[in-house]
């Protein structure tokens, strides 16, 4: 073998073993599409920067990144629900990332723009159907427009607010974050999403809730405290304890910099 011929060889080798290198430093997330929008997209950005580590991001639902983890299809999922106790004894952890309202949003045309957790209640379980027991369009019945069934956000609404299926009058989104847009298309309709989707947007309007007699407005004190009735936890999800690049970008997510992304992505801080 000549000299020139080592030397391609060589190069060869450590090209590929850098290649191999590189490929392997990425991570995989899948599920809730929250996470992904308004969290995932900012801080892959910042961490790959720093550490030079690629992401493959793919957003859908809460059960569907874990079915993908569980494939091993992804490094971590995301969604809105402590884990089943099947989904433990398959292995699976979860680590609390940070705390979700609930924002309930009806078009700008509504006159509406307040609303009693009874209300909720009464709307979501077919008690009322009409805007005029609102006073909200007159003679105009309501459209429920409703995150994904398979979705945290759906699940979630369920136990809150007790109903066991929604009325006739009502309409999913294909992700939790487009019930914004349906919303904005439709003057009748009311719905529900993250309020990190809608908070300090003109497209909407983000009704003030009134809880236990008092309005409770959307901030870290009310929903630390539990006040503010309509949250939920959100979650990362892995196979066993977060080792390795996966515990790395954990503690980023907790630490300083992946906090801040947090607070302005109009998430709460979880303990």
């Amino acid at each position: 073998m000549t000299r020139k011929t080592v030397t391609l060889f060589t190069t060869l080798v450590i090209f590929s073993w850098c290649t191999l290198a590189q490929a392997q430093e990425s991570l995989r997330y899948n599920g809730s599409s929250t996470i992904l929008k308004a969290v995932m997209y900012d801080a892959s950005k910042i961490y790959k920067k720093e550490k030079g580590v690629a992401f493959d991001l793919k957003g859908k639902n809460t059960g569907f990144g874990i079915k993908k983890l569980l494939a091993g299809e992804c490094d971590i999922a995301g969604g809105g629900r402590a884990l089943k106790k099947a989904e433990r004894e398959k292995g699976l952890v979860e680590t609390k990332v940070f705390l979700d309202a609930y924002a309930f949003i009806v078009n700008k045309s509504n006159p509406v723009t307040g609303i009693t957790s009874e209300q909720i209640t009464d709307i979501l379980t077919g008690k009322i159907v009409n805007w005029d027991d609102l006073d909200g369009p007159a003679g105009k019945k309501i459209l429920i427009l409703s995150p994904p069934e398979k979705s945290a956000h759906y699940k979630n609404a369920k136990k809150i607010i007790g109903f066991d299926k929604l009325p006739a009058h009502s309409m999913m989104a294909d992700m939790t974050p487009n019930v914004a847009k349906k919303v904005k298309t439709f003057p009748v309709a009311i719905g529900w999403l993250s309020s990190a989707n809608v908070l300090g947007k003109k497209s909407v309007t983000i009704l003030k809730i009134s809880h236990n007699g008092s309005v409770v407005d959307i901030n870290q004190e009310n929903l630390a405290s539990g006040k503010y009735p309509y949250q939920q936890t959100m979650y990362f999800y892995t196979m066993g304890t977060p080792t390795g690049k996966v515990k790395d970008f954990i503690n980023f997510i907790k630490g300083a910099d992946g906090q801040t992304i947090i607070k302005k992505a109009g998430f709460f801080l979880a303990e």
